[in-house]
């Protein structure tokens, strides 16, 4: 398979791994070239990110469209119009991942409290598909604190300063999966990131990051510096829990760690 298929195929490996899209025909492609298809996908982890913003982005406007063909002349105060649309946005996140990273939050949450610290019985725990108190009552914070700084950026934020931080927290979020693999022990051997971060490149890693800096810079503009800071700050704290309990990391608090990122970058942005 040449360079150009394989590149093509990873990308659409990652939307299939990161999203509910419907990926292109993957199957054969798979058959021939599984690894190096699914080792590429993981640099355009922070390009799924962007299409995630996009699609909210769509939803925004769409509804704002709608507001402003049904009342056209906005009422002063708090616009109530603000907790739907923030509503709708969430519901479009959601539905478009998934909850991929929703589940992993919760198994993790699950497993960090009911592991007791033993690295064992939270990599059993997180292997578990039911959902217990701490992982449903940490989904719902998070899901709620997503909410909250919506309905913020919505009502306060206007223009490229909206649209920007719709589109960065999202790609920052996905794009924190490459340092954390590339710095971070994968725990389980046959896990599916465990081939993932045998395939990160130094030099691509370096490429992904300055150009994911400097969209940054572009998208959050004089606010760009706090949020970066914020998110390396997030990575870092995650990352050593993670080392600590399981000695690396897992999907599962991989998925975590971009839901706890996003959650606390957008309400960072609002506040």
């Amino acid at each position: 398979m040449s360079n150009i298929k394989t590149t093509w195929f990873s990308f659409w490996y990652a939307i299939a791994f990161l999203t509910r899209v419907p990926a292109v025909n993957l199957s054969k492609a798979l058959k021939e070239n599984n690894k190096a298809i699914s080792q590429g996908s993981l640099y355009f982890y922070p390009v799924i990110g962007l299409i995630i913003g996009l699609v909210l982005a769509a939803i925004f406007y769409l509804c704002h469209w709608q507001v402003n063909q049904s009342a056209p002349v906005p009422s002063p105060g708090f616009d109530s119009t603000s907790l739907v649309i923030a509503a709708l946005m969430l519901l479009a996140w959601c539905l478009v991942t998934g909850g991929l990273h929703l589940d992993g939050l919760a198994d993790a949450a699950d497993a960090w409290v009911g592991g007791y610290g033993d690295k064992q019985r939270t990599l059993d725990i997180m292997k578990d598909p039911t959902v217990g108190p701490m992982g449903a009552m940490l989904v719902v914070v998070v899901l709620l604190l997503k909410f909250a700084a919506l309905v913020v950026l919505v009502d306060k934020f206007e223009g490229w300063a909206l649209i920007g931080a719709i589109l960065a927290i999202p790609m920052l979020a996905r794009f924190s999966i490459l340092p954390l693999f590339y710095f971070t022990p994968y725990v389980r051997e046959k896990g599916l990131g465990s081939n993932l971060k045998q395939s990160i490149s130094p030099i691509i890693l370096i490429l992904v990051t300055t150009t994911c800096l400097l969209l940054s810079v572009v998208f959050l503009q004089q606010k760009a510096i706090f949020i970066l800071v914020l998110a390396m700050a997030i990575l870092l704290w995650a990352r050593n829990m993670m080392q600590q309990r399981i000695g690396g990391t897992t999907g599962d608090t991989a998925g975590a760690m971009i839901e706890v990122q996003e959650a606390l970058l957008l309400c960072a942005l609002v506040l």
